[in-house]
């Protein structure tokens, strides 16, 4: 691996988001930043919302959740753009006092602040995009300034070192907006292999619940209605899984959750549909080895879902849908079942597939676990191909960053 400084021990990342760190965001934020730690680099944040070091509790920024949750939208595009005079003045501190050789900024949408301190210290910034904010946002009418929010996406993006996206399908929606091909790397979300694993126990899960000798259908993630859990619970009723042994184990919490209690209640399949409520992170893996077929009943067009990574990591067979995204991590009939997206009667086709032929299951969910190792979907790998990225050789002629060894300074 190649890296600007080498791997002295002087060597430190200046890491700079402006997100709330909570739910997805907040697991990348802390796995990447304890991946650079882990290759022997130190990481100083710079961020409103800031996370213990456990990753499961904010120290900093609950403030800025209220303005996002009560505030009208066109003072919180304002306020973002506000920030970046307070995120410049920030990262130029932060600098200055520990001198790092790589910026590494989790994208926000209208923040720019990233790129100023980048080019006025001559200091490369890769830009990890796991979302491209305008269009996601345009089309849930998010935004109001439009054409601002537009050509401040397409320019950031343009304007860092690199840009890494998380799927192919979300480089090629920014390639049509503008950015250069050139700039971007695909890079997949991953898993920390101490934490999730196939020989981690879900037995005490089981007894808990009332699952011995039962066959588990699970789910773990925020209940949205887009998520299409309301199709699970459809088939749990039309196809009376309860009656054969099944039972759906969802743990989480959400706003559709109420919407779920109620058909739960109203099709009498509270013995068979166990609601965990939200758990610990650190109790995760334990939840998935408890189930023994993992659903991801809809997934964004452009995302890398990162629950898919943790039931691939834990053995677990997954029934997904199959779009592009989708089908670059995931082989049909191998590594997971697919069925088309939306469409339930397929999905209670496959669902079926996967519920009454055991063996083959067992088989897809091996495959799923030699495919996270296979192709290095873990996070100290994607750390190092971050810092492949900026070593010298790899940057684009074009682009390439003045490298500085801080060590030698």
């Amino acid at each position: 691996m190649g890296c600007p400084c080498g791997k002295e021990e002087s060597g430190r990342i200046l890491y700079h988001h402006r997100t709330q760190a909570e739910d997805a965001q907040g697991i990348h934020i802390y796995e990447m930043v304890k991946a650079f730690g882990d290759l022997g680099y130190k990481v100083e944040v710079a961020a409103l919302a800031e996370l213990d070091r456990t990753g499961e509790r904010k120290i900093r920024g609950k403030r800025w959740r209220w303005l996002k949750q009560w505030g009208p939208q066109w003072l919180y595009e304002i306020m973002s753009l506000i920030y970046n005079l307070y995120g410049y003045l920030r990262l130029c501190s932060a600098i200055k006092t520990n001198k790092p050789f790589l910026i590494y900024e989790r994208y926000a949408l209208n923040t720019f602040c990233g790129i100023w301190a980048s080019r006025r210290f001559g200091i490369p910034l890769v830009l990890e995009v796991n979302a491209p904010l305008y269009y996601e946002q345009s089309k849930l009418g998010q935004i109001t300034f439009r054409r601002l929010a537009r050509f401040s996406e397409r320019w950031i993006c343009s304007q860092s070192t690199w840009t890494i996206v998380v799927s192919q399908t979300m480089k090629n929606l920014l390639i049509q907006e503008g950015v250069p091909e050139e700039k971007m790397a695909v890079i997949a979300n991953g898993i920390d292999p101490q934490k999730f694993h196939p020989h981690i126990s879900g037995e005490a899960v089981r007894q808990h619940y009332g699952l011995e000798g039962k066959l588990v259908v699970g789910f773990i993630g925020w209940f949205r209605k887009w998520h299409g859990l309301e199709m699970l619970l459809e088939i749990m009723h039309e196809a009376n899984l309860a009656a054969q042994g099944v039972r759906l184990l969802l743990v989480g919490d959400g706003p559709a959750s109420p919407d779920l209690h109620r058909y739960t209640e109203q099709y009498h399949l509270q013995s068979a549909v166990i609601f965990t409520g939200p758990v610990r992170r650190q109790e995760i893996p334990a939840y998935i080895a408890a189930m023994d077929i993992t659903v991801q009943p809809n997934a964004t067009e452009y995302a890398c879902p990162m629950k898919i990574f943790e039931y691939m990591a834990m053995g677990n067979c997954l029934v997904a849908p199959d779009q592009p995204n989708i089908r670059e991590i995931l082989v049909d009939g191998m590594s997971a079942y697919l069925f088309r997206p939306g469409d339930r009667d397929h999905f209670k086709t496959v669902l079926l597939r996967a519920i009454h032929n055991p063996i083959e299951r067992r088989s897809v969910g091996q495959k799923a676990c030699e495919t996270i190792h296979e192709r290095g979907y873990l996070w100290a790998a994607n750390a190092e191909k971050v810092l492949n990225l900026v070593s010298e050789n790899t940057v684009p002629q074009k682009t390439r960053p003045r490298i500085l060894n801080w060590a030698g300074d």
